[in-house]
């Protein structure tokens, strides 16, 4: 009696990488910078100390030309902690304009401490702050001028930003839409909304202002990524592809995105579309993607699209020097693999053994190989590969029952139970090993 195990070899990609596998498309955020209105002394609510009229007589021909360099020469060495609120803050404008920063909050901080009232003074340590990345004093000095009344739609805007960078999307959201209600038309305050309302998954009115936007602005790359983005949190994977697509046509050829194009081309079976594109990014140069490249030839060996398949792996074969050891190993298994569909048996043991050689860990090189020198009948080469499988965590089941199917040919029952009981206790699910060691004891018995 001849007992067949049900054995197959599975190349099943489980990395994070796979065809489904999630990809954020890279959208440019919205960043602005901060603009700071610049009151001159005369203007400031503040006044001027009887003592420091000769130094404002000094400084306002050079602010109105303007001059701020100048400027800085004839203030920088006023002690900023005699100075009224009024010159105080001058002094800080000055000092900002150079890019003095130190300087400049030093004076605003001091003007402050006199005069808790001043805007300008508010608006220019936010500036500073903003421009030092300490976002939450930023976010704390904006804050206080809207509350001493401040309506420029510029700041509730840039608090907005601040509280997207602080993962609040809700108040973020409150925050553009009052510029907007300041400022209606500004295409830059309606994508600071679109990305907020995106954050918190308001998809629904994301989806009627990004249409709005695009039908004013259909030209532009980003929108279409941000349309993508949502209609991949909606499932509709064809529409994100023909999103993502317009956005490629474009100019938006970021990696990124490339790659999440591929994968949709992959899902939908536009096989050549997804090498193409792949082998686009391999050309860029760039090795942050290949290791997700690598796994997707797992997609169309499944695919059973030899031919894609064979195309994808010389091109990453040529950079494979980029790849560690663990993925130059994959690489070299998959090589393998097409090499033995193609009939190269020899080129597929070449290849095999040098996956092994790059990453001793590779079990799928190692059962591959072994499932070779099986089919020719080797079976002592091949039970040794299937020895070294075994003792990988992730491929001892397919290791036992490749070996126990050898000791079955070769009349070797008791070896063959033990190895198919230990795949049992690897994999109770496997119930249909059990009649295989009731058949395999009763023929024992008989032996």
């Amino acid at each position: 009696m001849k007992i067949t195990l049900f054995l197959t070899l599975l190349f099943v990609c489980t990395s994070a990488a796979s065809s489904n596998a999630h990809v954020d498309i890279a959208i440019t955020k919205p960043s602005w910078d901060f603009e700071i209105k610049y009151g001159l002394l005369s203007q400031d609510a503040a006044k001027l100390a009887a003592n420091e009229q000769t130094i404002a007589t000094t400084i306002k021909p050079l602010l109105a030309k303007p001059d701020y360099n100048g400027a800085w020469q004839a203030v920088k060495q006023l002690e900023i902690n005699t100075l009224s609120p009024a010159l105080a803050q001058a002094v800080g404008q000055i000092a900002l304009q150079v890019k003095q920063l130190a300087h400049a909050e030093r004076a605003f901080r001091h003007a402050l401490s006199k005069r808790p009232d001043l805007l300008p003074s508010h608006r220019a340590l936010a500036a500073i702050y903003l421009k030092l990345e300490d976002n939450q004093k930023a976010a704390k000095y904006l804050a206080s001028a809207l509350t001493l009344g401040d309506q420029d739609a510029s700041l509730f805007a840039q608090l907005a930003y601040l509280h997207m960078q602080q993962a609040q999307p809700y108040a973020a959201i409150a925050g553009f839409r009052q510029a907007l209600f300041l400022q209606p038309d500004s295409l830059d305050y309606k994508k600071g909304l679109l990305w907020a309302l995106t954050q918190a998954g308001d998809v629904n009115e994301a989806t009627v202002l990004l249409n709005q936007l695009i039908e004013n602005t259909p030209n532009e790359a980003d929108l279409w990524l941000h349309l993508s983005q949502i209609q991949l949190q909606q499932g509709k994977e064809k529409n994100a592809l023909a999103s993502i697509e317009v956005a490629r046509r474009l100019g938006n050829n970021n990696p990124t995105n490339l790659l999440l194009n591929a994968q949709l081309h992959l899902n939908h079976g536009s096989s050549d579309a997804a090498v193409k594109l792949l082998t686009e990014i391999i050309n860029k140069g760039d090795p942050a993607h290949l290791t997700q490249i690598v796994n997707a030839l797992t997609v169309l060996i499944n695919q059973n699209n030899v031919s894609q398949a064979q195309v994808l792996a010389s091109v990453l074969e040529k950079h494979s020097t980029k790849l560690n050891f663990t993925h130059q190993s994959m690489l070299l298994t998959y090589l393998g693999l097409l090499a033995e569909r193609n009939g190269k048996t020899t080129t597929a043991k070449q290849y095999l053994t040098r996956a092994i050689e790059t990453d001793a860990s590779n079990g799928k090189a190692l059962l591959q190989l072994g499932q070779l020198y099986q089919h020719q009948k080797q079976l002592l080469r091949a039970d040794n590969y299937y020895v070294r499988a075994s003792s990988l965590d992730n491929y001892k089941e397919q290791a036992w029952l490749f070996s126990a199917q050898i000791a079955i040919d070769q009349g070797l029952y008791e070896r063959a139970i033990t190895l198919l009981n230990n795949a049992y206790r690897e994999n109770p699910t496997r119930r249909d090993l059990l009649a295989n060691i009731k058949q395999l004891e009763r023929l024992k018995r008989v032996q």
